[in-house]
């Protein structure tokens, strides 16, 4: 009940703050919709997207319903690659790198982590939408939650500057 005062406070600061929703078992998804306008980038898969956006048709107008309330929204889609909708509304999708996964555990933190290290660094949303995927897809090649990630060598450089 807390956690609202807290972030609107540290983003006040100047902290940056993403949110990675995970799964509720109890479908309630309780307080999430009290946090939005207090997070930057909303980092949620297809299914939780629709979940939280109750009443949304498919995953673009969940984005749209979730982003309206305040943060980037990017949606991790596996093998249908990523939509990313900002708060005024514009839309970017990347398709996915064709792969033939070994194990996804960890896939999608692989994604976020790759989308944030270039959203930090001022890249523009499709660039960091690329790099993520490309993240991702390294990840699943490989058994296990991280043997499969990326250095950020490995991917390609961050594009850093004026985000567009």
């Amino acid at each position: 009940a807390t956690l609202p005062g807290v972030l609107a406070e540290i983003r006040a600061r100047g902290v940056t703050v993403s949110l990675d929703t995970n799964d509720d078992p109890s479908g309630r998804w309780q307080g999430v919709a009290a946090l939005l306008p207090h997070v930057d980038v909303l980092l949620p898969n297809d299914r939780e997207a629709l979940a939280l956006a109750e009443g949304a048709v498919d995953v673009e107008d969940a984005a749209r319903t979730l982003a309206g309330h305040g943060p980037l929204v990017v949606v991790t889609r596996g093998e249908r690659g990523a939509i990313a909708v900002d708060p005024g509304g514009t839309v970017t999708t990347v398709a996915a790198t064709p792969v033939d996964p070994v194990d996804t555990t960890g896939a999608g933190d692989t994604f976020t982590a790759a989308f944030l290290d270039t959203w930090l660094a001022g890249a523009p949303v499709a660039h960091c939408l690329h790099r993520a995927v490309l993240a991702g897809a390294a990840a699943v090649r490989a058994i296990g939650g991280t043997a499969g990630q990326p250095a950020a060598t490995d991917l390609p450089p961050r594009k850093g500057g004026n985000r567009t």
